[in-house]
């Protein structure tokens, strides 16, 4: 048996009139649904324009044998968090300061500037560019490079995306790539090391990609190229190959991903990591995503 809700409607309009409906049947996902989700699905089915106001009468609930999909479908289950959770304290990057995160405006402080009932929170905060998950551009490494508002936002969303495994490698050389679909592609490489995140041992002897690799991803163009890793570099020297190869290609970066054995074997998603549009700098912490086919 399925949960439907019956009720009364009567639409206003911007431009003068009206229409109403009686004894009205629609089946629900849960056991209760909001007037203004009932109003929604009136607009949408009666595909009217110009609504100024819809007052839902007289539900209640019953129910039926049926189904039906929702106007608006919950696209939750399409996108897949990539990202770290940045909270006040959270080491990124060893010798990097933690973010500070607090209030600059408190609710309780607020409450004398604003009249009865009404308060908002401001919060501060304080931290580096590399900090939580975050994407490199070329002005991280190079001083004429684009930064993160000279690169076009097509860049950051919507591009395709495509996974490689290498769970279990420490050092993920250019045989990992050969063979693959990778033009023009965000290149998103797995290693599931992000179940090492916030810990010691995070830090020492991750994975990363060597520098024939990093040539190899420049030369069959790729777009992007991401990793759930504490650097795309191997970090136990002080040279950057791969960050020198792929930014001096305008190929973006993004590292300290999570969530990556979420994503499909290979194909089949769309990858977006966009930052603020910051002048004057090379890297900043993104909400990086996979939108699923």
């Amino acid at each position: 048996m399925e949960h439907r809700v019956v009720f009364d409607f009567a639409v206003e309009f911007t431009n003068g009139g009206g229409v109403q409906g009686q004894d009205f049947r629609l089946d629900m996902e849960g056991e209760t649904i909001s007037d203004q989700e009932l109003a929604d699905y009136i607009v949408a089915d009666l595909r009217l324009l110009m609504v100024e106001k819809v007052t839902i009468l007289n539900k209640f609930y019953i129910q039926e044998k049926h189904k039906r999909e929702p106007v608006d479908p919950d696209n939750a289950e399409k996108l897949i968090d990539l990202s770290h959770t940045i909270f006040d304290g959270l080491i990124t990057y060893k010798g990097l300061p933690a973010p500070v995160i607090c209030d600059f405006l408190s609710r309780e402080n607020s409450k004398a500037k604003y009249e009865e009932g009404t308060e908002f929170q401001i919060g501060r905060i304080e931290m580096v560019s590399n900090t939580g998950t975050y994407i490199d551009c070329p002005f991280h490494r190079y001083a004429h490079g684009k930064d993160l508002s000279e690169v076009s936002l097509a860049a950051f969303a919507n591009l395709d995306g495509i996974t490689i495994n290498a769970v279990g490698v420490m050092e993920i050389g250019v045989d990992y790539f050969k063979n693959k679909e990778i033009r023009n592609k965000a290149v998103i490489v797995r290693t599931d090391w992000s179940r090492h995140w916030n810990t010691d041992a995070y830090f020492e002897n991750h994975p990363f990609i060597n520098r024939g690799a990093a040539e190899y991803l420049r030369d069959c163009g790729v777009k992007l190229v991401g990793i759930d890793s504490h650097n795309i570099d191997d970090t136990r020297g002080n040279n950057r190959p791969v960050h020198t190869v792929l930014l001096g290609a305008e190929i973006l970066i993004v590292e300290h991903m999570c969530n990556l054995d979420a994503l499909p074997p290979e194909a089949g998603y769309l990858f977006s990591a966009v930052p603020p549009k910051f002048k004057g700098v090379g890297t900043f912490p993104v909400r990086a995503f996979a939108t699923l086919a």
